[in-house]
Parts: structure tokens; sequence; C-alpha cells
């Protein structure tokens, strides 16, 4: 009996060790359970982070990614926009002259004529200009026409009556002169001489052309801008053949007349210097495949010329114009900030056609912000009205009318910048904004035309001396270098000048390379 309750006594020590133990191992895994759990928890939480960091990893990157084409695809609309800006380019929005056009677009030929209602054609009342019948002692020819049958029977019995009906034609032909010159030999009796008389200069050879010929040379070559092949072509077909000049003799003629009016030039640049109003400008053309520069200085009856293969200040300062001005002259130019260098005292003007161009190109550039187009509209009806004035012989606005164009001018800048910060288009902002700061720094140059009617209001002058350049280049292409440029610039100075003093150009150069060009003197008198 004492045995069996051993044995369970023993069996009961052996259970609870074995449940304190299991009762151990429970505790164990219940701390392994929320350690794990708190583990799981820990990875949910990193899981969770990570997550979140590699989304924002990936928005990060998507934004830079974003930020980085859209700066591309910004720079490419901008250089989209300036190629477009090219493109549109033409007489009205720039300096680009009607002969380049872009086959893309119509030619634009400027027409500065007011509209009227008046009807295409000659007026009412306005006489028809008809050339006069001759005088009789003009008649040099009589061709008379002889009817031998009446038109209306036939019979060759007809009679010719006193009354005759008289047309009369003038017309005119080449007459080729082939002259020589006599120079007799003397001797002297008392002191046993032997001489001939005097032979001029341009009779040196034993066969020369005269100064007819050399004339028409540098005048198809000067005023017609004919190249050298093409003059000597005309004249060979003028004369049957007979007159056959070289090429090279063209090019001894175009230095020999520019040498011949060294002085003259002296005394046109002083003449210049003295003018009260002056215009200037300069536009490209080509010597030696190079780009270089005809400059013009002048008024209605000056023209002074010079050729560069720079548009710097050093160039301009070798024309001697610039630098010499009076403090009281008024220079008229397309906004060439050149002038205005510390070392100049003339005053500027700043020509408002060109100013025009200028606001028409920002106007299509920045799609028609308003402060463009009202300024157009505001410069052109002032001209207009400055013209009427000047038909009606009124030679200034008043005081009320110029306070308001001030205050538009003044109001239509500030509208300009409020337009350009609020455009979300940034692509032409900084032409704007440079164009507004212009407006405003140079205000006084760009409406001293308003203020003064004695003041030019545009620099057309220029632009219609230096257009004739373009002619020579289209049809000749280039000057072989720049001192052929020289001989032609100084050549043009002559022939202009005596063209807007109503001098004949072939009489002017046929005096020229006799030795005896106008004076300046004579052509500022010629019609006095």
């Amino acid at each position: 009996m004492i045995k069996e309750t051993d044995n369970i006594y023993i069996k009961y020590n052996k259970l609870e060790a074995n449940y304190k133990e299991l009762t151990k191992i429970n505790c164990s895994l219940n701390m392994q359970i929320k350690n794990l759990k708190a583990e799981n928890e820990s990875l949910k939480k990193q899981i969770k982070n990570f997550e979140i960091k590699t989304q924002e990893l990936i928005d990060k990157s998507i934004n830079l990614v974003e930020v980085k084409f859209n700066k591309i695809i910004a720079a490419k609309d901008k250089e989209i926009a300036r190629l477009n800006a090219i493109i549109n380019n033409d007489s009205t929005n720039s300096g680009l002259p009607t002969s380049m056009t872009p086959l893309s677009k119509n030619k634009r030929i400027p027409n500065t004529r007011q509209k009227t209602d008046k009807k295409i054609g000659g007026q009412l009342g306005h006489l028809k200009y008809k050339l006069k019948k001759f005088n009789d002692d003009e008649v040099t020819e009589i061709q008379e026409h002889i009817e031998k049958v009446c038109p209306n029977c036939g019979s060759k019995d007809i009679k010719v009556l006193e009354t005759s009906i008289i047309k009369d034609e003038i017309d005119y032909e080449v007459k080729l002169i082939s002259r020589r010159h006599k120079f007799n030999n003397y001797s002297c009796p008392k002191c046993g001489e032997t001489f001939h008389a005097l032979i001029p200069e341009n009779l040196k050879e034993e066969n020369q052309y005269g100064s007819n010929v050399q004339a028409l040379c540098v005048t198809l070559t000067n005023e017609i801008y004919t190249p050298f092949n093409k003059s000597k072509k005309l004249l060979s077909g003028m004369t049957n053949n007979t007159i056959e000049v070289s090429e090279g003799y063209i090019v001894k003629l175009q230095l020999r007349a520019s040498k011949l009016l060294s002085e003259f030039i002296i005394n046109l640049r002083k003449e210049i210097i003295k003018q009260n109003i002056l215009y200037w400008d300069e536009t490209n053309m080509i010597a030696d495949k190079k780009r270089s520069c005809l400059r013009f200085y002048g008024t209605e009856k000056l023209a002074f010329f010079t050729a560069h293969t720079n548009k710097n200040k050093d160039s301009i300062d070798l024309d001697g114009v610039l630098s010499n001005l009076k403090n009281t002259t008024f220079m008229m130019h397309d906004h060439v900030l050149l002038n205005y260098n510390k070392e100049y005292s003339y005053n500027n003007i700043e020509c408002m056609i060109h100013l025009i161009r200028r606001l028409i190109k920002m106007k299509e550039n920045t799609n028609n912000h308003s402060w463009c187009i009202k300024l157009i509209n505001l410069l052109s009806k002032t001209n207009d009205e400055r013209n009427k004035l000047l038909l009606n012989n009124i030679l200034s606005f008043d005081k009320l009318y110029l306070e308001k164009v001030n205050k538009e001018y003044d109001d239509l800048i500030l509208l300009g910048f409020e337009e350009s910060k609020q455009d979300k288009y940034k692509y032409f902002d900084k032409e704007e904004n440079h164009l507004l700061d212009d407006l405003i720094k140079y205000k006084n140059s760009y409406l001293l035309w308003i203020e003064n009617f004695a003041l030019p209001s545009t620099n057309n002058l220029s632009e219609r001396s230096l257009r004739p350049i373009k002619s020579k280049m289209k049809i000749s292409g280039q000057f072989k270098n720049i001192d052929y440029a020289e001989y032609h610039a100084t050549i043009r100075s002559y022939i202009e000048t005596c063209k807007r003093n109503n001098i004949n150009v072939h009489i002017a150069v046929k005096r020229l390379l006799e030795k005896n060009p106008y004076t300046l003197e004579e052509i500022l008198t010629y019609n006095v």
C-alpha cells in the first residue's frame, strides 16, 4: 500500500516538474511570440516607410524628368518662335528690303501717298501732258508721205493740195565720230627752235576714246549699275562693233574719276558738317566675298557716301563727319546706338518708321500685345495730324495736344510692362522689355519730330539714297575688293549731289573726265 502511494507521489512530482517545465517553455514561447509580433510590426512600419520613400523618390524623379523635359520643350518652343519671327520678317517689321521678301509672303511696296476719294488716273480739269509741235526752225528732217491712187475709187489721176497734215516725231541716232587731231610743227627763224602745237594730256596716245565714251562707261557703272562686261557689250552694240572697250579700261576710268574728285570730296565733307539737319544710315554690301558696308551722310541737296570693311566707330570716325558736328546739329538715324557716344555732341532724332517696324515685329512676336498696336496707332495718327497742319502752314502742335501725346506715350509703356508681366509665354519677354526700356531711355529722340515740325519724322531720305547699292549687288554680285567699293562711293557722291541739284549726270561725268568737274559751289548755285 505504501509502495503504491510512493509511486503515485513520484508520478505527481514528475507531472509537476513537467508542468513547471512546460509553463516555463510556454512563457518563453509567449515572449518569442510577443517579440516576433513586435518585430513584425516594426517590419511593417519599415515596409510602409520604404514604400513611402520609394514613392517619394519616384515622384521626385518624375518631377525632375518633367521639369527637364518642360525646359527642353520650352527651349524648343522659344527656338520655334524665334525662327518663325525670322521667317515672318519683311519690309514692314524690319529693315529687310522688299527685294528680300520671302517667297511665301507677298511683297509690300512702301507707299507714303495719302489715300483720297479720287478715282485712279487723270483728274477732271488736269491738263494732259504731251509733246509740243516743233517750231519750223527746230525741224532737222522732213519725210513726205505720198499716195499714188485714190483710196475711194482707185483713180491714179490725183492732185496734191497746198494744205498738209503735219505730224512731228522726235528720235535719236548714235553718230560715230572718228576724230583726227592735227598738231602742226613750227620753227622759229629767230632762235632756230622747232616745236609743235601743244598736245593736251587726254590725247597722249596714238588713238584713244573720247570723253563721251569715257563718261558713258562711268555713268553705266555708277548710275545704271551695269557690270563691266555688259557695259562693254552695250557700247559695242550701240556702235556696230566699232567701239570695243576692255573691262580693264573701265576699271582704270573708275580709279581716274575717283582721284579727280579728291578736292570735291574734301569740300563736300566740309559742307556736310555745316548742315543744321543731317541724315545718315548704312547698309551691307559684299566686297571680295566679305560683308562690308556703304554709309551715307546727306540732305536733300548733298550726298556723301563712304565704303568700309566694318560697321564700327573707328570707320565712322574715319569719315570725319559725326565727330565734327556742332551741338546745334540734328542727326536723323535708325536707332544706331553709336550715335549716343559721349564723344559726339549733336542731337539725335530717331526715325518714326523704324520704330513702327520694331513695334510691328514685337506685336507679331507677342501675339498682338495691345500696347504695341496702340503705340503704332498713336505715332501714325500724330504724324498724319502733323502733315495736315504743315499743309496749312501751321508749324507746331498746341501745348495741350503735346501733353496729351506725351501722356498717352507714357501710359502705353506702363501698359507694356504690365502685359509683359502677365504673359505666360515668355519667349520674347527679354526683347519686349528691352524695347520698352529703349522707349523710356530715348523718348526725347523718338518724339523730337512731334515738338519741332522743322525736323524730319523719318529717315526715308537715307533709305532712298542707299537703295541703289542693293540693285548694284543684285546685278553685279559684289565689288572685287574694298578699293573698288571706295571708288564707287566717291563717284556716287559726285553724281548724286549733281542729280539732287538738277544737273545732268552724263554732262557732269563728262566734265569730270575732262578734268573740269563741277565744283560744289557751282552745283549748289546751279538753279539759283
